[in-house]
């Protein structure tokens, strides 16, 4: 055997070693000088299989197809998904996607129950637009799963398929996933409402409410059927608020009822002018806990705000919190009505005391600090609290948004279009593309602004941040 300098001996190889009786299947002993009449437990980590490990990394760069070879069928032995994660690493590392693609393969077979192993081969399956074979793989993926993690694997067939670009293969592969879970009484709602997203990804608006229909047909209780009919209010009306009327009726009772259905569609009958109706859905239900009521009372008062009562928000948020004094959704929405009052000192204290309550949640620093902002107000206060919000969640796409509208009010307008187009990339919203499309537009990329507008309007037509922008520069996108 050739004399090995320490140095090539990889980090990764290292943690296997030191973890290598955990990792491989055995116990790890906790004391370290066992007694001596306990009987040593091997490791599966011999001899040939510690060279084996070692000779794969040593040729990762040199050679890593000789690599990948060693690690994976170092993997197949032992069936270990550490060791099957490494050679996908490996073969990714040297642009074999397909290589990568037939270790995950060969780890979902090794292990069928692995989750990881699945999302893995899902995950290489959607880079490659591979579509017609994810099929399986779903299919297989739920019908391992226990029953109870069924739906929401079923719910994860719309987003795996949502990047297909051929529509009609995606519909076709979500048969394929689907077609046990159809026919399953326990399953089939569910399964029903995920084949009706994946029309309607496809642009088969007809076809998603005859699945809308079956789904609620196999269960009326089941959310996910409740808000595909949603899905299709403005493509079916009548049929749809049908759908909706014989959900609500049948867990008009249940106390396991999920307000997200009421909550959703409520907001979808004040944007159509129906704000009452609205409302209606949202009064207290007597069969729901605690928990669900609260949901409705934050719900009903975001509608109100939102559809330019917040006076009756606000009062409505103080009336909760009396009988709650410390619940923090109720005194952040109560904040934020404040704030569409004009009553800032008011939105100050609350979201203060919010912050002193929960210092680690980024939204009330957040939610102050683009107030501020906002306002041209306190601009350097502003940036330290969204900064603040930005350190504790530094993917929020919304946070992006509040420092790239403090660099613009500050002047900084290069890295203002930077953060904006950064927040709009992560998240599509009106409000950001009014944001963005301002910066554009003092930058004098008009039309580039204008095509950042459009694209906020066909997100949401009645956003009152576009609306408002708009209207102030007289612009028509």
């Amino acid at each position: 055997m050739p004399r090995l300098c320490p140095l090539l001996v990889t980090p990764w190889l290292l943690g296997c070693l030191w973890h290598a009786p955990a990792a491989l299947g055995q116990t790890a002993p906790t004391q370290p000088n066992p007694p001596a009449a306990q009987t040593p437990q091997p490791s599966a980590l011999d001899a040939e299989l510690f060279y084996q490990l070692l000779l794969g990394e040593l040729q990762r760069r040199t050679d890593p197809g000789a690599a990948y070879s060693l690690i994976l069928d170092a993997a197949k032995r032992t069936r270990q998904p550490e060791l099957f994660q490494r050679a996908i690493e490996i073969a990714l590392q040297g642009r074999a996607p397909q290589a990568a693609l037939t270790a995950a393969r060969d780890w979902s077979a090794a292990l069928p129950s692995d989750d990881e192993a699945r999302r893995t081969e899902l995950q290489l399956l959607i880079g490659l637009q591979r579509v017609r074979d994810m099929g399986p793989v779903l299919r297989d993926w739920i019908r391992a799963a226990p029953a109870a993690r069924r739906p929401g694997l079923i719910a994860l067939v719309p987003t795996a398929l949502a990047r297909a670009t051929d529509k009609a293969e995606a519909v076709a592969t979500a048969r394929v996933a689907l077609e046990p879970s159809l026919r399953a009484p326990e399953t089939a709602a569910a399964a029903w409402a995920a084949l009706g997203r994946v029309q309607r990804q496809a642009g088969q608006d007809a076809d998603a409410l005859q699945s809308a229909r079956q789904a609620v047909r196999a269960d009326p209780r089941s959310a996910p059927a409740a808000l595909l009919a949603l899905e299709l209010l403005d493509a079916w009306p009548a049929d749809a608020e049908s759908l909706l009327q014989r959900h609500l009726l049948a867990t008009r009772d249940a106390a396991d009822a999920d307000p997200a259905v009421r909550i959703a569609y409520a907001r979808a009958l004040a944007e159509r002018g129906r704000l009452p109706e609205g409302r209606a859905l949202l009064q207290p239900a007597p069969s729901l806990d605690a928990e669900g009521q609260r949901r409705l009372r934050v719900a009903e008062a975001r509608l109100l705000r939102d559809h330019d009562h917040a006076q009756e928000a606000y009062d409505l948020l103080g009336q909760a919190l009396q009988t709650a004094p410390t619940d923090t959704d109720l005194m952040y929405e109560q904040a934020m009505a404040a704030e569409r009052l004009g009553r800032l000192a008011e939105m100050e204290r609350l979201l203060r005391e919010l912050i002193q309550r929960q210092p680690d949640d980024p939204h009330a620093y957040n939610a102050l600090g683009y107030a501020l902002a906002d306002r041209g107000e306190r601009l350097s206060e502003a940036k330290a609290l969204i900064q603040e919000a930005l350190r504790r969640a530094p993917d929020d796409a919304y946070i992006i948004d509040s420092l790239g509208w403090v660099e613009f009010r500050l002047g900084n307008l290069s890295e203002a279009r930077r953060l904006l187009a950064d927040a709009l990339q992560r998240r599509p919203d009106a409000e950001i593309a009014a944001h963005l499309g301002e910066v554009l537009w003092v930058l004098g990329e008009s039309e580039l602004a204008r095509a950042v507008w459009r694209q906020g309007l066909e997100l949401d037509r009645r956003n009152r941040t576009l609306t408002e922008t708009l209207r102030r520069l007289g612009v028509e996108p």
